[in-house]
């Protein structure tokens, strides 16, 4: 005969349930945290302390989508109170523009991620090779742009005003390729 704890204790995800369900988000939920705060390291605290949140609260999951959908959530937040705190100076990201974020993140979902994240690969790979850099020094080595200006040889105002074209060429290059994906066609 089955008690009551034996009953609650069978409803509660262990850590290798939740392992199992959170691993293979791993890549999408550190490129999330990536794209708020842009740098390597500060994304991967926060998404160690989203971990550490989903298994001190392993008792309120009512399944495996549950455990994800609180883990995205967790994992935002954290990365918008490590702004908030100073603890890292993002540049550009007020409450109202986090919020922004947040909400077309909530509407969005995260279904779709894997495939924006193959358009955005393959849009890259379309940009010129000094838009490649620019994009490479800023993002990837996490340098503030007027590094990136300084290293290239150029003005401040001038990378950032190549930034802002690279953003709205990305954009609708990866806005292409996730239409042409509704209509049947592939990412190349």
């Amino acid at each position: 005969m089955s008690t009551l704890f034996d009953v609650a204790h069978d409803k509660i995800m262990d850590r290798i349930e939740i392992l199992k369900v959170l691993m293979p988000e791993r890549t999408k939920q550190i490129s999330l945290a990536w794209s708020i705060l842009r740098k390597t390291h500060l994304s991967e605290d926060a998404y160690q302390d989203m971990l550490a949140r989903v298994f001190e609260n392993s008792d309120i999951f009512e399944g495996p989508q549950h455990v994800r959908d609180w883990s995205w959530k967790v994992l935002r937040n954290r990365c918008y109170e490590m702004i908030r705190k100073k603890k890292y100076q993002a540049a550009l990201l007020d409450d109202s523009i986090l919020e922004l974020v947040d909400s077309e993140l909530e509407r969005r979902g995260t279904a779709d991620m894997p495939l924006r994240a193959e358009a955005l690969r393959a849009c890259l790979e379309g940009l010129s090779e000094r838009s490649r850099e620019t994009i490479r020094m800023r993002y990837f080595e996490g340098l503030p742009g007027n590094r990136v200006a300084e290293k290239l040889g150029r003005k401040p105002e001038t990378v950032y005003k190549a930034l802002q074209r690279i953003y709205v060429t990305l954009a609708q290059c990866i806005q292409k390729k996730m239409a042409a994906l509704e209509m049947g066609d592939t990412l190349s």
